[in-house]
């Protein structure tokens, strides 16, 4: 660790974490009520794929090596059980 290096605390570590999970709600909620009830799948991967993308932007933004892979896995594994109860929402609506 250099001089300018600051160590993450647990509590930003899981602050990057959170907010991929919060854009993965959001996502979520703007497809069910924005988008046809036919096409609402088919959103339902693109706000995936852009949290996909956010996770690693956001642990990267972290400039840290160190459990880049485990906090990378933790945003998307919550992005993806967010992803899913929306699609379960989604299949009980048809």
């Amino acid at each position: 660790m250099t001089d300018t290096e600051v160590p993450l605390t647990p509590a930003v570590t899981f602050a990057g974490i959170v907010a991929v999970w919060i854009l993965a709600a959001v996502g979520a909620v703007v497809v069910l009520a924005a988008v046809a009830p036919e096409d609402r799948f088919g959103g339902l991967c693109l706000s995936l794929a852009v949290c996909a993308i956010a996770a690693f932007c956001v642990q990267l933004a972290t400039r840290r090596r160190d459990g880049f892979v485990s906090r990378v896995v933790a945003s998307f594994v919550g992005s993806v059980v967010i992803t899913a109860i929306a699609g379960i929402v989604v299949a009980a609506t048809l």
